[in-house]
């Protein structure tokens, strides 16, 4: 395991030097952004991976039960983990890689919902369904929420936004509703849904704007896919 780590790492360095984005490109901009937080995501849940491995063998004699359970759960991040590198993956075939430190999840939502309100954004928010958490589709969530809310304040003078998260059988919906003007500035978004093979349906509704966000949160993804509207 401590190979695989050093073998992305490996990757991403090398695809560092053999590409150089244009500053113009946009999308490859965006592209290494975002592989720059999902590497370091996953390097982490790989060595919390061979941590509860080890752990699992440690306590195998005197307790047999818990060190089975703890490798469920390493099996279980395993397979997580897998899924997100192959996403990484798809997203290195375009651009490179650097780590930065550790990333939000949804439970930095609030936080990140009084920043905007102290901007003068006021931000309602409502979660729907069982949360079914994973790192890698969580920042991605968060990212979505966080870049809709920055777009409807700073090019859609917005001053109401309200937030939706609905989690449904293999899915996860991400909704952010205002009360701005039209935009387009929404690469980002779309760059985020098609890492996990979503779609995006953005445009002007009931005197306002709303972005309307799917990702996939189960079975194989297809990398930088997906279906885009509006």
């Amino acid at each position: 395991m401590t190979r695989l780590i050093a073998r992305l790492a490996q990757v991403t360095a090398r695809v560092t030097r053999r590409r150089s984005p244009d500053p113009a490109d946009a999308v490859t901009r965006e592209r290494l952004r975002i592989a720059e937080e999902l590497h370091d995501v996953v390097a982490h849940d790989l060595s919390v991976l061979t941590l509860g491995v080890g752990a699992g063998r440690v306590i195998m004699d005197r307790d047999p039960e818990r060190a089975r359970q703890t490798l469920r759960d390493a099996e279980e991040a395993g397979r997580q983990a897998l899924t997100d590198l192959q996403r990484v993956a798809g997203l290195l075939r375009s651009g490179s890689a650097t780590t930065t430190g550790p990333q939000p999840t949804l439970a930095a939502l609030p936080a990140l919902f009084d920043r905007f309100r102290s901007a003068g954004l006021a931000v309602g928010f409502d979660e729907e369904g069982r949360r079914r958490p994973g790192p890698v589709l969580e920042l991605s969530a968060y990212r979505i929420v966080e870049e809709a809310l920055v777009n409807a304040l700073e090019h859609g003078a917005a001053r109401k936004a309200w937030v939706t998260l609905r989690w449904q059988s293999g899915l996860i919906e991400v909704g952010v509703r205002d009360d701005g003007g039209p935009r387009e500035r929404l690469l980002g978004i779309w760059e985020r849904a098609a890492l996990f093979g979503g779609s995006v349906t953005a445009g002007p509704v009931g005197g306002g704007f709303e972005v309307r966000v799917r990702l996939l949160t189960g079975g194989r993804t297809r990398a930088l896919s997906g279906e885009r509207t509006g």
